[in-house]
């Protein structure tokens, strides 16, 4: 054996040397970057589950928000009915029996003290 392939046998064996020593080193380093991400992966999903109840809640919410408000139109339709059949009433009645009944009502109010005279 020559002194130059000794050399190289011996640079080549350094080199390796730090190459097994680097893959420790990353290991070790990807071992523990995979623990911070198993941790991360955890709150992910628990911060998942949460938004998941959230929906459920807003859900529900929109539910009720229609329903009110599909009641609210039927209400409003039918208080609109009656105001309509009011006021045809009234137009039936004549405005002189109105005039009549309000002479009359104010004439109670002040025979029972509501209204002064």
């Amino acid at each position: 054996m020559d002194a130059t392939n000794d050399e190289q046998t011996e640079l080549l064996r350094n080199i390796w040397k730090q190459m097994v020593a680097m893959d420790r080193n990353l290991s070790s380093r990807i071992d523990q970057t995979n623990v911070r991400l198993d941790g991360l992966n955890e709150r992910v999903d628990g911060l998942n589950e949460r938004v998941d109840g959230l929906n459920e809640r807003v859900d529900g919410l929109n539910e009720r928000v229609d329903s009110m408000a599909t009641r609210m139109q039927e209400n409003f339709a039918r208080i609109q009915r009656n105001f309509e059949r009011v006021d045809a009433r009234l137009e039936a009645i004549g405005g002189a029996r109105v005039d009549e009944l309000d002479t009359r009502l104010t004439r109670v109010e002040e025979h029972v003290g509501l209204r002064s005279r």
